[in-house]
């Protein structure tokens, strides 16, 4: 891999003879996709050894976009076994780790894409989102994310998780780097975010520090000229949580039935999976029913007059990573649940959303605030976040760059 070494295992493969086209609005960046895409010559793994088969002969639509933009691909990166677990593990691949602690997890499941951004290794790089899978890295490393309405960005060529929930979307050191590829993607017009709804009844349930850095992106937000004001959200998330969990697991089960029913995954992936077997056809339709009803009454009911709402992507400060590890003593399966119980509602009712650190914990972790808005308001909500990242202080680099720990 040309000028990149990767002390931080958050590659998998390299990107052997794509060179850029000379011109182009994404000319000279850098980039990397999550191992989960198509290119031609390149079968992904999809976090687990990758198969043997013919090779794809055509690249993915949102990497031949990316390429035809002018950007340089640099690799493939590290994720999750199936893009199922939300801690960023890999007993296949190997956990990435964090250039913010090597102790602390880099979230998952699009792990490698987010320490390859923090470590500065790509200017911005392509993850997926079925429950978080942007957002929650992005918090735990330091670094934007930006999860599009779904069904912006083309899934084609890319592995399915749970299709009524799976969004591609992109990280990057900060919102304007995240505007600029979103424009690959979204021309639409839409109004400008002036209003925000801020989420304290969920802030008032958070760590302290997570408190404190939702407090300073809404000073950041009074600062740029917005105006907010408070809003309850932990009843939509509640009322969100069944039925996202209901599609989530029915329709991973159905994707990968036949991996399940093959035996040989990682035995807690396959307990993971194995328990959306059970819920039938009746149930998933119910559940989806369920959730465009939540998004047509009562998100849109919540949202009123104003544009957007600003909450925390996490609760809770990032784990240890013994703590997310199924196999140590302190393994915490609430903890491990508890990483995307502030994201996944996003996915199920088909919002974006644009996560944007605030600064670091009291033990230098970095901490990341979500703004979640209408469907089809991307660039608006884009926009908004770079206001608002640029009302804050800058961020301090990661204080591993000088070498990953032994």
């Amino acid at each position: 891999m040309i000028g990149l070494t990767d002390r931080f295992g958050a590659f998998v493969a390299t990107a052997e003879g794509r060179a850029p086209i000379p011109t182009g609005p994404l000319n000279g960046l850098k980039f990397a996709l999550k191992d989960l895409v198509e290119m031609a010559g390149h079968q992904p793994s999809c976090g687990l050894t990758p198969l043997l088969g013919p090779l794809p002969a055509t690249d993915a639509p949102v990497a031949a976009r990316l390429l035809a933009a002018g950007a340089q691909l640099s690799g493939f990166t590290t994720m999750t076994p199936l893009a199922y677990e939300p801690s960023g593990g890999n007993p296949v691949q190997g956990r990435p780790c964090n250039p913010w602690s090597a102790h602390h997890i880099c979230g998952g499941s699009s792990s490698g894409s987010a320490v390859a951004v923090a470590a500065r290794m790509v200017d911005f790089a392509l993850g997926s989102d079925t429950g978080g899978s942007l957002r929650i890295p992005a918090h735990c490393c330091g670094v934007a994310a930006w999860k599009p309405t779904h069904g912006l960005i083309p899934v084609t060529g890319t592995m399915k998780l749970a299709p009524s929930l799976d969004t591609l979307g992109f990280l990057a050191k900060n919102g304007a780097v995240l505007r600029q590829v979103a424009e690959m993607f979204d021309a639409r017009p839409s109004a400008p975010v002036v209003s925000v709804r801020v989420a304290r009844d969920v802030s008032a349930g958070c760590a302290p520090d997570i408190a404190i850095g939702l407090e300073r992106a809404v000073s950041a937000l009074g600062r740029a000229g917005l105006t907010a004001s408070d809003t309850a959200l932990l009843p939509l998330i509640a009322a969100c949580d069944p039925p996202v969990l209901t599609v989530m697991q029915a329709e991973a089960a159905r994707a990968h039935r036949a991996r399940i029913e093959a035996g040989g995954l990682d035995p807690v992936l396959a307990a993971r999976l194995g328990k959306g077997l059970s819920i039938g056809d009746d149930a998933l339709s119910a559940a989806r029913t369920e959730l465009h009803r939540l998004e047509t009454q009562d998100w849109r009911t919540l949202l009123g007059d104003a544009d957007a709402v600003l909450l925390p992507v996490m609760r809770i400060r990032t784990p240890e990573v013994e703590v997310c590890e199924p196999a140590t003593s302190r393994f915490s399966a609430r903890t491990l649940y508890e990483l995307s119980a502030l994201t996944r509602w996003v996915n199920g009712l088909g919002l974006p959303a644009v996560a944007i650190p605030v600064g670091l914990d009291s033990g230098g972790l970095p901490i990341a605030v979500q703004l979640v808005g209408r469907p089809g308001a991307d660039l608006a909500l884009l926009a908004a976040a770079c206001t608002i990242q640029t009302a804050l202080a800058p961020m301090p680099s990661p204080p591993l760059f000088d070498g990953a720990p032994a």
